[in-house]
């Protein structure tokens, strides 16, 4: 029988496996939820050995049921701007990446998390979706939730003051795509026996799904479930525009996204994130227009986001003067705006361009 992977787990599956697998007291399940929580995830133990707070029996049994691997580094490139960029190989030998970015004093880092093998939605300015062309699979939630324990590991980041900061779903693939997997993952970094992370510590990125797989409102349901920041890409304020840039907008519109992303404010409390790309042809004065009368209607903070051609060669970065002229067009209307500069260009680690070929 095939082990069950620890990390796939959030604290009350873990409780009803002890219960059904290792015949755990009902009573005492939870204490032993936490004390593997606490060891796995604070003490970062790499064997049931370790296990100190088990007795041998309880060790060797858990040792028989469940397994704590992770998938594996297999090469690590590193930017000049001190980006540093991981390809990870998993059970099944496919491939993803996962990447560090650091702050300007190079002493915390944001992680930015896959969620997938390849990806269909073939937005016009990601290399993720027009190299792979298709979803060869979702990552379960130890696939996700093992990408920070390999990045700590690897900066030795096990302190209670973390160098890993900040968590953004924006690698590749799509998480309200995989939003079941992606809530356990999130479940487990927001745990105080888990990896300790606050709501506001997290970002998970949407492209706008509208509707979860079993006909739920996703932005909703989200708002409920993962309760952090949520990204919007949308990088188009005209409809007919977007859906050149992102065909997903014929099935979910900008308008029918607006009420979900207004109660997704309600509920959380948390402005959304607009997500977009600085092109030529999105940063007219129309855009401007539009996406202001957006924002008037959504509590949101614009990401202005240099844009990569490793993606697309047929789309064209905005010059300086333009983005600079459109955010304050943004700004003098009363709403922030803020350029986000792109790291670890120099080894394929920038936004849109996560494309490992090996998948």
């Amino acid at each position: 029988m095939e082990k069950q992977n620890f990390y796939d787990l959030n604290f009350n599956q873990l409780k009803a496996f002890l219960v059904e697998n290792m015949k755990i007291d009902s009573k005492k399940a939870k204490m032993r939820s936490q004390q593997l929580f606490n060891a796995v995830y604070k003490k970062n133990i790499k064997n049931f050995d370790e296990l100190t707070t088990f007795g041998l029996e309880l060790r060797k049994q858990i040792k028989d049921i469940i397994s704590l691997d992770k998938p594996k580094i297999i090469d690590v490139q590193k930017s000049k701007d001190g980006t540093i960029k991981f390809l990870l190989e998993l059970k099944d030998k496919r491939n993803v990446e996962t990447v560090l970015i650091p702050d300007k004093n190079q002493s915390r880092y944001t992680i930015c998390l896959s969620v997938s093998v390849g990806c269909y939605l073939s937005c016009e300015f990601c290399a993720t979706a027009q190299i792979s062309k298709k979803l060869v699979r979702n990552l379960s939630p130890g696939e996700i939730i093992s990408q920070i324990i390999l990045c700590k590991d690897y900066i030795n980041d096990w302190s209670t003051n973390k160098q890993i900061t900040n968590q953004v779903y924006m690698g590749e693939g799509s998480p309200f795509l995989n939003l079941d997997n992606v809530k356990i993952a999130i479940e487990n970094s927001k745990n105080k026996d888990g990896l300790d992370y606050g709501r506001t510590r997290i970002t998970v990125s949407t492209v706008g799904v509208g509707i979860k797989k079993d006909n739920i409102n996703a932005i909703e349901w989200a708002a409920n479930e993962l309760d952090v920041y949520l990204a919007w890409s949308l990088h188009s304020s005209i409809s007919k525009h977007r859906s050149e840039l992102m065909p997903i907008n014929d099935k979910y519109s900008i308008n029918s996204l607006i009420p979900q992303l207004k109660k997704y404010y309600e509920k959380t409390k948390l402005p959304i994130f607009i997500e977009w790309i600085c092109l030529d042809e999105n940063l007219t004065d129309n855009h401007a227009k539009e996406l202001i009368k957006i924002m008037k209607k959504v509590p949101s903070k614009l990401n202005l986001i240099e844009f990569n051609p490793l993606s697309n060669k047929n789309l064209k970065a905005a010059s300086q003067e333009n983005i600079d002229k459109f955010s304050k067009t943004i700004q003098d209307a009363g709403f922030l705006s803020l350029f986000r500069r792109s790291r670890g260009r120099d080894i394929n680690a920038s936004c849109g361009s996560l494309a490992n070929k090996k998948a």
